[in-house]
């Protein structure tokens, strides 16, 4: 491992808002061994060091740094952070569909919910919580990744096993 291919590591994944391995290996043109080994001493550094006030962690395949969770509590009068408390029932239904399935389109959040999305997702897009890009004659709808960063969602996720939720 070479200091010039860690800082290199270190900063792709400090600039990005996740990125996954492969295109990591990509813009570093490195092996996957030499990647894991730098993954592996990146996390040792931060994870398991407490001069270090972030963690590097793999979050449903994408490796991202987050501030650890012992600084939570000062880091939220900075932070904005949006609460998930401010979501319609029938919105949390949808986010929560988004975030276990990743990306929906419109049909199938509508035929898992039984009744028409329209209004919802409208509300939802104009918020910022989701986000929808055009794929044939329909649309693909998942969240954004500031709604991510501020509820913190795939987190809340992951810490259920990532299991998918039973909302009907």
């Amino acid at each position: 491992m070479q200091k010039s291919q860690i800082a290199l590591i270190e900063a792709l994944i400090f600039a990005s808002r996740g990125i996954k391995k492969q295109d990591l290996i990509k813009l570093a043109n490195i092996s996957e061994t030499e990647l894991d080994e730098i993954i592996d001493y990146l996390q040792n550094k931060y994870n398991n060091s407490e001069e270090h006030g972030i963690e590097l962690r793999n979050v449903d395949g994408f490796l991202r740094f987050y501030s650890k969770e012992t600084f939570s509590e000062i880091l939220s009068k900075i932070v904005r952070k949006r609460s998930l408390n401010n979501l319609s029932d029938t919105q949390l239904e949808i986010v929560l569909l988004l975030a276990t399935k990743k990306k929906l389109t419109k049909t199938e959040i509508d035929n898992i919910r039984g009744k028409d999305s329209y209004i919802i997702l409208k509300q939802l897009l104009s918020s910022g919580v989701i986000k929808r890009y055009k794929k044939g004659r329909g649309y693909i709808y998942s969240l954004t990744d500031v709604f991510k960063d501020e509820t913190m969602i795939e987190e809340l996720v992951k810490n259920f096993g990532g299991a998918e939720f039973d909302i009907t």
